[in-house]
C-alpha cells in the first residue's frame, strides 16, 4: 500500500523549502543578528498581510508568526533555551519561506498565494504545540 503524498509533503520536499531550511540552519548556527533581522522582516510582512485582509486564516497566520518571532528573540537573548536547535532552525526556515515572495505557491497570487505559507506554519505549530504552549505560559 502506498502512502498518499499530501500538500505539506510537497511543500517540504520542494526546493524552496529545502533552501529555506539550509538558510535557517545557517542562521541558527552562525548569525544571531541575522535571526533578529529575519524576525523583523517576518513581522513586517505579517502585519502588512493582516492590514490587507480580515480573514480568520490571516489572523491565525499572524498569531503563529508573532509567536515564532517571540520564541526566536527569546532564544537569541538567552531567556528561553528549552527547544532543540534543530526545532528552532525549522522555525527559522518557516519564517524564511514565509517572507520569500517566490515559493511553492507564489505570494503574488491573491489569497491563494498564502496557502502554502499557512500550511507550513500550521504544520510546524502543530508539531511543537506542547512546547509553544509552555513558552506562552512563561511569557
Amino acid at each position: 500500500m502506498t502512502r498518499k503524498i499530501t500538500f505539506i509533503d510537497r511543500i517540504l520536499s520542494s526546493q524552496f523549502f529545502k533552501e529555506a531550511l539550509d538558510k535557517g540552519e545557517d542562521l541558527m548556527a552562525n548569525n544571531k543578528y541575522g535571526l533578529l533581522n529575519l524576525v523583523k522582516r517576518a513581522l513586517q510582512k505579517v502585519n502588512e498581510t493582516a492590514e490587507q485582509s480580515n480573514l480568520s486564516v490571516v489572523r491565525l497566520l499572524n498569531h503563529y508568526i508573532v509567536l515564532f518571532s517571540q520564541l526566536i528573540k527569546a532564544y537569541v537573548q538567552g531567556t528561553y533555551r528549552k527547544l532543540p536547535a534543530v526545532t528552532l532552525a525549522k522555525i527559522a526556515a518557516v519564517l524564511i519561506y514565509f517572507i520569500s515572495p517566490f515559493d511553492f505557491i507564489p505570494d503574488l497570487l491573491p489569497i491563494i498565494g498564502f496557502t502554502d505559507d499557512l500550511a507550513l506554519v500550521l504544520w510546524v505549530g502543530k508539531s511543537i504545540k506542547q512546547e509553544l504552549d509552555e513558552f506562552e505560559k512563561q511569557m
